[in-house]
């Protein structure tokens, strides 16, 4: 039975080492493809990249990832729903994101001031109705309960959320209801 993930490279490599060593950590198994040790996986490589010297690549699922960066990876394998990275706060864009398929699932925030105001959650339409934005929601709220700034909830389902525990009244300021 062929893995969900295969590894192209050479152990020589101080790259492909780095990713086994990163694949062990996720505790994840996969197919090592020697290409210079093994001519069927060089030809599979050539076949996947255009070039046997195209490594260390990735393939995930039938999809090809060359030499990712670790949150790169961690994407796609979370995608491909064989790793879960857990939340990941992308300060860049302004989000909490858990990567998922079939699409990832966010909590976009904007900052007034030294305020953290967090304005929107969006999951994929399939999954709605499932639990999985009120369980996001919470596990970013525990996130954030020690953070030292403030957090307002502008968005009517994360206050709801919000609502479900007195700490988070607290820290979020909503009202008892």
């Amino acid at each position: 039975m062929k893995e969900a993930i295969t590894l192209y490279g050479e152990l020589r490599c101080h790259k492909t080492r780095y990713y086994q060593a990163a694949m062990e950590e996720r505790g994840l198994t996969y197919e090592m493809a020697e290409v210079d040790k093994d001519a069927e996986a060089a030809k599979r490589l050539v076949a996947l990249t255009g070039s046997a010297d195209k490594f260390p690549t990735f393939e995930i699922r039938g999809r090809k990832l060359r030499n990712p960066m670790l949150p790169e990876l961690d994407k796609a394998l979370a995608r491909a729903g064989l790793y879960d990275p857990g939340r990941v706060h992308d300060k860049k864009s302004q989000r909490f994101v858990r990567h998922m398929a079939p699409s990832d699932a966010f909590v976009s925030y904007t900052w007034q001031g030294e305020r953290m105001v967090l304005g929107h959650i969006e999951t994929a339409p399939s999954l709605r109705g499932s639990g999985l934005g009120a369980r996001f929601a919470a596990e970013v709220f525990e996130h954030l309960e020690s953070a030292p700034h403030e957090v307002r909830l502008t968005c009517p389902f994360l206050r709801r959320v919000g609502a479900t525990r007195p700490e988070w009244r607290a820290k979020f300021q909503l009202e008892d209801t």
